[in-house]
């Protein structure tokens, strides 16, 4: 699945409409199983990937189901992120939501299932991470309040520990409480260190931490061959929760890769 679709401006204008949930693929038992009962590819198991757009209650299809926007909706090179919004316009105007309910202000962090994962996600999507460590839930709040507006909605990834030393299984020497913003290495496995900002600072600490990581050159889009070939060469290895059973992904049902 082609990453650079969700930070596409307009995707993320229109999935405003939307509950975007990224589920785990091999990374959760029960999230596996969910996706395999909404797409199988010629295989007839879990692909790594898989798209398809719900009913507010999940139990219906508004799209056709597939392993990537593009495969269900096209979209020429360059126009993919375009083709994705004007089609999520386009179900969100035939289908109309139940409003027996209050929509709800988002009250938590759009977080990874943990800290190795998300720094994994992140190297996937060349997004910065934000990861907080040790947090009460009045200074997560002050998080939350910055994730979901501009200029940070759908530019950061993000994470959330109370267990500060798994911080050092990342690459991060001397973890402590606090908020720290990252770069995921090449592989998702290690990260380097964009800045880090007390448990209990200001916002104005924070946002500047965010712009810094912001104003950083974006990595270029990896070459999937190349990529394995090289992570293969120098030992990057990748432990699923459950067998990698895409037949298109080397090794499959084998420990995956770092991404």
């Amino acid at each position: 699945m082609d990453q650079s679709l969700w930070s596409d401006p307009l995707v993320i204008e229109s999935s405003r409409k939307f509950v975007c949930a990224r589920l785990a693929t091999y990374e959760d038992k029960d999230e596996g199983a969910m996706l395999n009962s909404i797409y199988r590819g010629r295989s007839g198991e879990l692909d790594n990937t898989v798209f398809a757009v719900l009913s507010h209650d999940g139990k219906s299809r508004l799209s056709r189901a597939g392993r990537s926007p593009t495969m269900v909706f096209g979209g020429s090179v360059g126009w993919e992120g375009t083709v994705l919004a004007l089609e999520m316009d386009r179900i969100i105007e035939e289908y109309k939501v139940p409003q027996s309910k209050k929509t709800a202000a988002f009250s938590t962090l759009p977080i990874a299932k943990d800290v190795r994962r998300a720094v994994n996600i992140s190297a996937c999507d060349r997004l910065p991470l934000v990861i907080t460590a040790g947090l009460d839930p009045k200074q997560l709040q002050k998080l939350v309040t910055l994730a979901w507006k501009e200029p940070y909605l759908g530019r950061f990834n993000w994470a959330s520990t109370d267990t500060i030393s798994e911080l050092k299984s990342i690459g991060i020497e001397k973890p402590e409480a606090g908020i720290w913003v990252v770069n995921p290495d090449t592989y998702g496995l290690k990260v380097e260190v964009i800045a880090k900002v007390e448990a209990d600072s200001e916002t104005k600490p924070i946002e500047e931490a965010l712009a810094k990581a912001l104003a950083g050159k974006r990595p270029a889009q990896k070459d999937t061959r190349r990529h394995v070939n090289r992570g293969n060469a120098t030992g990057k290895r990748w432990e699923t929760e459950i067998p990698v059973t895409d037949p298109g992904i080397q090794g499959g049902g084998r420990p995956r890769r770092g991404n």
